[in-house]
């Protein structure tokens, strides 16, 4: 009897001790310079409907497209943000290498996945 009364409070414990965890989420930013400079305009990809033409790279609160220093400073604002680094890889298409960085993060309760992230493309759904 002993033995079952602790296995079913092992079992409760995990189960509340899981119910009370966010959900882990994904996001991938795909970064591209153009050549002449080394700054990064980066685009995002959460999950969220993509239309043909869709502009999906990050803005600043005055909707301008923030072009960030490096991937490395691309990664350290996302961090501040809340996400982590997964993993990384880059694609050469012709002279221009295109970054692309899979990043986690845990949402608590109600939390939105794009929340302290706006791209062009929201601001247009926006208006």
């Amino acid at each position: 009897m002993k033995k079952i009364f602790i296995t079913l409070f092992a079992v409760a414990l995990c189960v509340f001790a899981y119910a009370g965890e966010g959900r882990k989420v994904f996001c991938q930013i795909v970064g591209q310079g153009n050549g002449f400079t080394p700054k990064v305009k980066i685009s995002i990809d959460y999950g969220q409907e993509m239309k043909f033409g869709s502009d999906n790279r990050l803005v600043d609160e005055s909707g301008q497209v923030i072009k960030f220093n490096s991937m490395i400073d691309a990664l350290n604002y996302m961090g501040s943000k809340g996400w982590d680094f997964e993993q990384a890889y880059a694609i050469t298409m012709g002279n221009v290498n295109v970054y692309h960085y899979l990043l986690s993060k845990e949402l608590s309760e109600g939390e939105e996945i794009n929340a302290g992230l706006k791209t062009k493309q929201d601001l247009k759904q926006d208006e």
